[in-house]
């Protein structure tokens, strides 16, 4: 576990220096089903909000580092909490993955529309982030 919380922890400061990601890099670790999901979830994270927990988007719909919509459960609440953030974007990353393991992140990023091209270059994109972390750690 701590040597994970140590790779999640490079990973997210390789990737937005000069922040303390402490909490969510022990949240991602602690949750994560072994390194791949880590990187995974990590690049879910950067990708949507850039590791900032505090942030909201699609006009105040979607919270924390996830961007966990409010129709998926998404609460102003997980803003404030990382652990909380990953479990609930970890949920819904995990049930993407099963309906679409092709494209293993465009039902977490579009739902409803997951069979488009947009949603399946933004799978493309995540994965590919999740990738070069991954190599990262092999080298």
């Amino acid at each position: 576990m701590l040597a994970r919380f140590g790779l999640v922890l490079g990973w997210m400061d390789g990737l937005a220096p000069g922040r303390d990601h402490t909490a969510l890099a022990w949240a991602v670790a602690s949750q994560a089903h072994g390194t791949a999901e880590a990187a995974l979830v990590t690049a879910v994270a950067y990708r949507e909000a850039a590791f900032d927990n505090a942030a909201t988007g699609d006009h105040g719909r979607s919270f924390c580092t996830m961007q966990v919509h409010a129709s998926s459960g998404g609460t102003v609440a997980l803003t404030a909490d990382p652990a909380a953030c990953v479990a609930a974007g970890l949920a819904i990353l995990r049930q993407s993955i099963r309906i679409d393991p092709a494209f293993p992140v465009a039902f977490y990023a579009r739902g409803p529309r997951w069979r488009t091209v947009e949603a399946q270059r933004i799978s493309n994109d995540r994965v590919a982030v999740a990738k070069r972390l991954l190599a990262q750690q092999q080298q």
